[in-house]
């Protein structure tokens, strides 16, 4: 059986609707939370995914186990292992490999269309998405450039750089694919992460969101379906 291996960094933003579709392809995912525990072995994974987390990737003092994670992650590139780092697992790559990642002049939050550059519409991860273009979700406060020696992928209007490959298999995207109603729900209604919703961004935010997943929602579970298949795909997983 093939095996994945996810790095989690809260205990809200686990693999989620990703873990889904690899139980549908009998793929096994091993969970590893990585502020408690010790990254194991990658002899074995077939690939690695880095989760969301409102830590920020630059900060390894007050998050010291950055510093291993960031250390897995350049053997990662170096030894060809695929990788999909997703919000804070994309920073996290961008910044092992050389990147600036600092606070972004918004908190980019809600349900947002990202645009592929002619690089991302030929690039194996994005086959198959219709019009060039991806329906993702937002919620960051840091931004990151693209490494030396990676490839933009996508762009966005609030934040340029959406998306890079570094290395043959190793992806980094500043939003999530990951979201399943639930987690959403827990978002959106975790009594403290509503106060800090409205604090930043206005109670409107929180009701166009609502409105926004009526919509938006189905067509984000498509794009992100057909995204992480190529992941898998590239992977060996299926």
């Amino acid at each position: 059986m093939k095996r994945v291996l996810a790095l989690q960094h809260i205990w809200d933003d686990p693999p989620g609707y990703l873990g889904e579709i690899m139980q549908e392809y009998a793929i096994a995912c091993d969970i590893v939370n990585v502020e408690e525990e010790a990254i194991p072995n990658l002899e074995g994974y077939a690939a690695i995914i880095s989760l969301g987390g409102a830590q920020h990737a630059y900060d390894d003092v007050n998050y010291p186990y950055f510093v291993p994670e960031k250390a897995l992650l350049r053997h990662v590139v170096e030894r060809d292992i695929p990788f999909l780092g997703i919000c804070l697992g994309g920073q996290l790559l961008a910044s092992a490999m050389g990147a600036t990642v600092e606070r972004h002049s918004i908190t980019e939050l809600g349900f947002f269309e990202v645009q592929l550059t002619e690089e991302g519409k030929t690039d194996p991860l994005f086959q198959g998405l219709p019009d060039g273009y991806q329906q993702v979700f937002h919620w960051h406060e840091d931004i990151f450039d693209i490494p030396p020696g990676g490839v933009k992928l996508a762009t966005g209007y609030h934040a340029p750089n959406q998306a890079f490959r570094i290395g043959k298999r190793a992806y980094g995207i500043q939003y999530h694919i990951e979201l399943t109603p639930a987690m959403l729900d827990t978002w959106l209604h975790f009594p403290d992460y509503m106060k800090e919703i409205v604090k930043v961004s206005g109670q409107e935010a929180l009701e166009e969101i609502e409105r926004d997943r009526i919509t938006r929602y189905p067509i984000f579970l498509e794009h992100s379906r057909i995204v992480f298949k190529n992941f898998l795909r590239m992977s060996g997983c299926s």
